[in-house]
């Protein structure tokens, strides 16, 4: 289960910073976005900590389907692996 979870946690930090490079957001900015402090968004990004059912519905929400598409399909490689 840890395994699950750290392969869970890396993908999720990885495509969270694709996302902000993909747009040219500042991490500040994708903070704001994502209604966590930048400090909380360095941390997830960095890999170093988790992220709420909350931010994650707030990604969903910010992503254009195809983007929604590639996060879910990604998410449930880092699960089967």
């Amino acid at each position: 289960m840890r395994n699950r979870n750290l392969e869970i946690g890396s993908y999720v930090s990885a495509y969270v910073r694709t996302i902000r490079l993909r747009r040219h957001l500042s991490q500040e900015k994708m903070a704001e976005l994502l209604q966590i402090s930048t400090r909380c968004y360095q941390a997830l990004e960095a890999g170093y900590c988790g992220t709420s059912g909350q931010t994650i519905s707030l990604l969903l929400l910010m992503l254009s389907e195809e983007e929604r598409r590639e996060f879910v399909e990604g998410l449930a490689k880092a699960v089967q692996k």
